[in-house]
């Protein structure tokens, strides 16, 4: 489908319009409303909190955007994102070791806890997933797609794991591909931070020199709040830009915030980053996550954190070395899709949640798991520094 909307993301359509669709479908999901938390910070870049009180993993889910109806969407819409993937995962159709699957990966590839005991002769459950190439069925373990805690009577090795990572919502099936797409090359571009011997280095950018309008109003609000900001080009395998954002204001002295953003339009993967970083700040401020470490609220003296020397990349600069130019949800999907088979030899594949009695009009929801991709489950983003990015 085309595109429509293009003011800090690419969708098809206004978020408006899509928050009147799903406006009325809250209750449904369990969601019993979506607050505007935004006033409780100074930065004035609008956050939301959706609260779903019978959730089987969080209760509380954040949004955050350009205007308000966006991140009144954004919130929802990972609420409900986390209801599919509690509910409406398909039943099993086979229980067999990976061995036995004739799998195009090794199961050993898939995201799973460090330490994990998976092998090819793990007995797992197994559902059809698609290839985002050819739309061929591929086998993938349940386990992997399956969010929260459930109800048996057989002790059990939760391998492979799941988490959020990849999955995913979108006006149009495609469009909810694409963002989870993004998300797992944000991921695991975050997850090579650390790696040695990485052959991808970070790049500093200067604020200053942002002259896209959207990016620059929000920069412009961080620095209003007088709040610390720090912006990173992040090079990757994919050649998909992938930016990060650093806040840390006086009022949180130990309280270091960051986001990162994925997106083939650079602005858009800076825009994401920076509202990130905000929604991050909000989240602290509310207490509304039961995992926030106990060292944010820790008495600290008011000295923010030592900037990089030097002024940075011109942004300008670094935005010409990326092309973004689809104008439809298929043909973006198609290109994310291809980036990875390329980097890892192995088609992403997709599991769709809205499926039968769960379809939808209004939106879309899947989960998207890339074989070789890493995911670091921690809720930080490592700095660069400028010896890293030397």
């Amino acid at each position: 489908m085309r595109k429509a909307f293009f003011d800090g993301t690419h969708r098809t359509r206004h978020p408006a319009a899509t928050w009147a669709r799903i406006r009325p479908l809250l209750a449904t999901y369990g969601i019993t409303r979506v607050a505007d938390v935004t006033g409780l910070d100074d930065l004035g870049i609008p956050v939301t909190m959706a609260v779903r009180p019978l959730a089987r993993t969080l209760s509380v889910a954040q949004g955050k955007g350009a205007t308000l109806d966006a991140a009144r969407v954004s919130g929802a819409m990972e609420a409900i994102e986390a209801w599919h993937g509690e509910r409406t995962v398909p039943a099993p159709s086979v229980r067999a070791p990976a061995r036995e699957m004739g799998l195009p990966y090794p199961v050993t590839a898939l995201e799973s806890h460090a330490g994990s005991l998976l092998t090819s002769r793990t007995v797992l459950d197994w559902i059809t997933a698609r290839s985002t190439i050819d739309d061929t069925p591929v086998p993938v373990p349940a386990a992997c797609v399956r969010l929260g805690r459930q109800v048996h009577d057989q002790w059990r090795l939760h391998l492979p794991s799941a988490s959020t990572n990849g999955l995913a919502s979108g006006n149009t099936r495609a469009e909810a591909v694409v963002h989870g797409l993004c998300e797992v090359i944000e991921r695991d571009t975050i997850s090579d931070l650390t790696a040695p011997g990485r052959p991808w280095f970070p790049q500093l950018i200067d604020p200053a020199t942002v002259e896209d309008p959207h990016c620059a109003d929000l920069i412009a609000r961080v620095r209003a709040a007088r709040a610390w900001l720090e912006l990173w080009h992040l090079p990757n395998r994919f050649g998909v830009p992938v930016m990060a954002c650093y806040l840390w204001r006086e009022d949180q002295p130990a309280l270091l915030v960051s986001g990162s953003g994925a997106h083939l339009d650079p602005h858009v993967a800076l825009s994401r980053a920076i509202t990130e970083a905000a929604q991050s700040r909000l989240t602290q401020i509310t207490g509304s996550r039961e995992d926030i470490h106990p060292g944010a609220y820790r008495d600290t003296i008011h000295r923010g954190p030592a900037s990089e020397p030097g002024p940075g990349a011109d942004w300008a600069t670094v935005a010409r070395r990326y092309v973004a130019g689809f104008a439809t949800d298929d043909g973006e999907a198609g290109h994310l899709a291809a980036l990875v088979t390329h980097t890892t030899g192995v088609h992403p594949l997709v599991v769709d949640l809205t499926w039968g009695p769960h379809a939808r009009e209004e939106f879309a929801v899947v989960k998207v798991l890339a074989p070789h991709l890493r995911y670091d489950a921690r809720h930080t983003i490592p700095r660069p520094t400028s010896e890293v990015a030397a």
